[in-house]
Parts: structure tokens; C-alpha cells; sequence
């Protein structure tokens, strides 16, 4: 394979930095090396091509929205023949059809669904029926969350203090609790993961709710069952089983943001099926629709929707093709038994990402469940320090090599394989990983200089 980027790859990295916003900023080369180390010229199953004539696997799934690959024939003529037929338009057949699917593969107390464009917009309808139907003005959220990038969104979530650079007025009415992550963090040192859940129960149920608002004021929870963006940590299942106690105890509504771990990512088809723990609420967007067109979803109560009427959605939301991708998607899910398929892959990849922590010096921990996978960077594995350069490093060397997977600006490298990637391409992306951390830890030994997350 020929070296990333080549001569075409580089016309439009020159293209990005005068047509994009932030380009005239003094970091805004790394950040061009960075996130264009290559530009795709065509998408197809597992794999990318550039238009230097490379071809890169695929471990980013376009941010963990193609599910069933990229570009799958099936989904692509759905949403063809859908256009043909509706183009756009209101009160469409398709839209009664999604529903009623959706109904039917999520837990039995959900039976009310509303259609968004987004992820985004669907976390924002989420809290918008939560504060209505309750009559609350307060929600929980938790520290590294991701729920989308508008004003609204940035204020539920807390990924990382810059989204809300210059907003900072508008977070009036979150609550902001820990989250459960399992490495990075200095409590970790003298606890077990477990003990840290617990931790976080404490901490709202005998810090927020004494010191910051009693909890009639507060409408619900809102959370990811296994958190995604802010680096793949999968929580004990009673931590989970701890809010909804504390739901149940206060009155409060569960909101679950499967945005990312729905639609079968973590070898279920909804990642809280792990738990096996009801909620009041699902978020859906992402692989909901192999990734071909935008639409999101919420799906929730009866009691929590039936008679509540909330300000959400936009014109677009629910449109025909929209949700004729998203049934299609979800019979081939089904079809192809890709849950089971996921599950037994994921298990064998987190295997081998496990022994990269024995290996390399660099990598403290591997995690994950399904095709919900990532690794952590480090600087000091016996004081858990993480280092987001390094994870960086190994991401690019990563593209260079052949495989995209993510990185975020943090100190993991997180992995997200279609849930039908063949087996030779997961198999031979992992192993070009390992050559990638390999080089960097060479490189770093030699006085290359790190940043601690």
C-alpha cells in the first residue's frame, strides 16, 4: 500500500484549510494531518478509498452509523425507491410501518415513538418530554457524555469543557454527576470499578441531591448505558440497576441514549438489553438507518408519552427515505443474525486488543462489548496517566497504514467495525493497529514529547 496521503490527498488538504472554518489558526495543520489523512473517493462494504487509489478498512463505520457497512445495495435501492415514490412528503405509510418496528424490537414498556432528524435533536425531544410530562425543570446528566453539538445538546452533555466555551450561561438546568469509566482515574487506584459505581450512586444521591436541588425539582436521569464517545466504558450492571431504583424512589424518568450503542453495536440490538434493567425512554439515531440518510428517533412509555405533548422534531424528521432505510436495516440486522455475529467477532477482537495491554508499554487498558471497542494511551501505566498525543499518534499511523478507526482529541483510540465486516478484514485491521502502537511506542522511547489527558 502506498503511503498516506499522496499527491491528491494533499490538494485537499490544502482545499480544507482556505474553505473551512479555523484554517487560518496556528494548530490548524496538525489538525489537517490529523483528521484528512486521506479523502475518500468512493465507500463500499469494509473498506474506504482515497483518491490517492488507496483502500483503508473501515473501523470508523461513518462514527458508528453504516452498521451494515458502507453503502449496503439493499438499503441504498430502499431509499431509491422510496424517493421515487414519496419524494418528500407528511403522513406517509413508511412512517406508520417504522414505528410499529420499533415498537416491536424495544422492551415492552415502550410503545410511543416520535421521529427526529438526529441524534441530536432526539436527546433534546428526549428531555423536552421529560421536563413536560413530569413538570420538572431539572435533569441529571453525567461528567464525558456526548449528546450531540447544539446549544441544547452541549448543555445536556459534557464530552469536554470547550463545546461550551462562550455558553457557559445556558447550563442552568443540568445536574452533573460522574460517571462509572473504569481506567483514567485516580480513584480507580484504590478501587474497583464496582466500588466506583457505587461511588457515583453516593455522589447524587447524597451530594447533588442535599447540596445542589431536592428531588422533586428534578425530572430524570439522562444517560448513556455504555458511554461512547467519552471512551467505550461499559458500567457494572448495578450501577445501572441503581438508577433505576433511584428513578423509581423519586419519581424521576430513565432516558437512555443508545444514539451510538443501538442497533445492534454492542451484540444486542439496544446496548440496556445487557442490563436487562426497564427505562422510560430510548434514543435512537446513527445505525438506525445504515447510515444513508438522517433520522432519528425516541421511543418511549406509555405513561411518559401518551398523553404528553413536547416541542421536538423538524421538517425533515420521519422523512420516506429516511424510514425506509431504517426498516431495511433493521430486516438485514435480523436476516443476517449480525447480533450473534457481533458478539462472537467482538469477543475475539477485544482478545487480541487485550493482549496489546501485556504487550506494549503504551497501552494501559482494552475494553469494550460487541463492535463497541477502544484502547487507552498511556504514559504511566501503575498511576493509569493517559496521554492523548500518543493515542493520537497511533490513530494517524493507524490511517497511514490502512485502517480508520476514531479519535476524538482523547486519550483513546476507539474502534467501530461494520456489524458484516468480513473476518479477514477485521482480523488484518487489528494487526495493522498493533504495527501502528508498536512504531509510536518505538518513537516515544526516543524523546517524543507527550501530553497527559
Amino acid at each position: 500500500m502506498s503511503s498516506i496521503p499522496g499527491p491528491k490527498t494533499k490538494f485537499y488538504q490544502e482545499k480544507a484549510l482556505k474553505l473551512f472554518p479555523g484554517g487560518a489558526r496556528p494548530e490548524a495543520s496538525t489538525f489537517i494531518d490529523t483528521y484528512i489523512t486521506f479523502v475518500v473517493d468512493r465507500a463500499e462494504g469494509d473498506y474506504l478509498y482515497d483518491v490517492d487509489g488507496n483502500a483503508i478498512i473501515d473501523f470508523s463505520s461513518g462514527w458508528a452509523s453504516n452498521n451494515v457497512g458502507n453503502v449496503h445495495p439493499e438499503v441504498l435501492d430502499a431509499v431509491i425507491n422510496a424517493l421515487k415514490k414519496y419524494g418528500f412528503v407528511y403522513n406517509h405509510v413508511l412512517a406508520f410501518e417504522l414505528a410499529e418496528k420499533l415498537v416491536e424490537i424495544t422492551p415492552p414498556e415502550l410503545t410511543r415513538v416520535r421521529f427526529e432528524v438526529s441524534g441530536t435533536e432526539a436527546a433534546e425531544a428526549a428531555v423536552s418530554f421529560a421536563l413536560t410530562y413530569t413538570k420538572r425543570p431539572l435533569i441529571i446528566s453525567f461528567m464525558g457524555q456526548y449528546h450531540g453539538d447544539s446549544i441544547g445538546a452541549r448543555m445536556i452533555g459534557a464530552l469536554d469543557g470547550e463545546r461550551k466555551r462562550y455558553f457557559e450561561a445556558y447550563m442552568g438546568g443540568v445536574l452533573f454527576a460522574p460517571y462509572p469509566v473504569s481506567y483514567g482515574n485516580p480513584m480507580l487506584l484504590k478501587m474497583t470499578p464496582e466500588e466506583y459505581a457505587d461511588y457515583v450512586l453516593w455522589f447524587i444521591e447524597d451530594q447533588l441531591l442535599e447540596h445542589i436541588a431536592t428531588p422533586d425539582r428534578i425530572a430524570g436521569i439522562l444517560f448513556e448505558p455504555m458511554m461512547a464517545e467519552g471512551g467505550n466504558y461499559i458500567p457494572p450492571k448495578r450501577f445501572i440497576e441503581g438508577l433505576r431504583k433511584m428513578a423509581d424512589k423519586y419519581g424521576w424518568v430513565l432516558l437512555c441514549d443508545e444514539v451510538l450503542t443501538g442497533f445492534g453495536r454492542t451484540g444486542k440490538f439496544w446496548a440496556i438489553e445487557h442490563y436487562n434493567v426497564p427505562v422510560d425512554l430510548i434514543v435512537t439515531a446513527k445505525g438506525l438507518t445504515g447510515g444513508l440518510i438522517p433520522i432519528g428517533a425516541i421511543i418511549g412509555s406509555e405513561k411518559m408519552m401518551a398523553e404528553t405533548v413536547a416541542f421536538s422534531g423538524s421538517t425533515f424528521a420521519g422523512c420516506p427515505a429516511g424510514c425506509a432505510a431504517a426498516l431495511k436495516t433493521i430486516e438485514i440486522i435480523y436476516r443476517d443474525n449480525l447480533l450473534e455475529r457481533t458478539t462472537k467477532l467482538g469477543e475475539e477482537a477485544l482478545k487480541i486488543m487485550k493482549e496489546w495491554v501485556e504487550k506494549y508499554e503504551i497501552v494501559g487498558d482494552a475494553r469494550g462489548v460487541g463492535f463497541l471497542l477502544g484502547f487507552t494511551l498511556v504514559k504511566d501505566k501503575d498511576k493509569q496517566l493517559t496521554d492523548v498525543e500518543l493515542a493520537r499518534k497511533v490513530y494517524v499511523e493507524a490511517s497511514k497504514m490502512g485502517v480508520r478507526a476514531i479519535w476524538d482529541d482523547e486519550p483513546h483510540v476507539r474502534i467501530y467495525p461494520p456489524l458484516n465486516i468480513r473476518e479477514e478484514a477485521l482480523f488484518k485491521g487489528l494487526e495493522i493497529i498493533e504495527k501502528a502502537i508498536k512504531k509510536v511506542q518505538a518513537e516515544a522511547k526516543v524523546g517524543t514529547s507527550t501530553t497527559e489527558s
